[in-house]
């Protein structure tokens, strides 16, 4: 009888400890999300790079298919041209998007949504480094895709404040990461994208990617 009592008492505690850790994980995976202090449509239309020259911008409104589908909150979609080069040359695709949910952005990386759209990935994943005046040192995924005759390189990263992610894996750490904490700041997604049609597309992009990441740095969330 005694030895009953205690199985039973085993088994009663883990299901509690089961059933709270169900609550703790559902609390940290559905936080309350603060908005940048500026609206990310105000991300510069020209941008001045050091070593990739100035760019300029025109929008690429996503359509209607592809926003629902990417379950994105915010998304503000551009092409990006050097200034001196030709309108059809070297465009550079500029993705920058918010998601209040982590769990819903982290699925539709490049990884996911460049197979589903029949590319196929080039090579290995490159986790390039990333420096930016006013930000931690991060690194961001590099990848080359072809479909038919096209080839392109492609560059993300998410962000929730100084933590950088890349696909749903990376969720778990983050959500100790923020433990305790009843606020996160919005996700940001950045997502670019460029013919691969010689060495200086990778320089180029890395160039976009750390305005990019500076510029977030100045609108970051505000969270107690």
């Amino acid at each position: 009888m005694g030895n009953i009592m205690i199985r039973m008492g085993v088994v009663i505690g883990v299901l509690v400890v089961v059933q709270l850790g169900f609550f703790f994980v559902g609390h940290l995976a559905h936080p309350s999300m603060v908005e940048p202090q500026r609206p990310i449509d105000q991300f510069p239309l020209v941008v001045r790079m050091a070593e990739a020259g100035t760019w300029e911008g025109k929008t690429a409104k996503l359509d209607a298919r592809t926003f629902d589908e990417s379950e994105v909150d915010v998304a503000v979609s551009r092409i990006y041209f050097k200034e001196g080069d030709s309108k059809d040359a070297h465009p550079l695709k500029f993705l920058m998007a918010e998601y209040r949910s982590p769990r819903a952005g982290l699925y539709h990386n490049p990884m996911n949504c460049y197979r589903s759209q029949g590319f196929t990935r080039i090579g290995e994943v490159e986790m390039q480094p990333l420096n930016a005046r006013n930000r931690p040192d991060t690194t961001i995924s590099v990848t080359t895709w072809m479909r038919n005759n096209e080839k392109v390189i492609v560059a993300y990263w998410y962000e929730v404040g100084d933590h950088t992610m890349y696909e749903r894996g990376d969720l778990l750490k983050l959500q100790w990461a923020m433990a305790g904490k009843t606020q996160w700041p919005v996700m940001f997604k950045v997502l670019l994208e460029m013919p691969a049609t010689d060495s200086l597309s990778k320089s180029e992009i890395l160039g976009m990617a750390q305005s990019v990441r500076e510029w977030l740095g100045e609108v970051q969330p505000i969270v107690d």
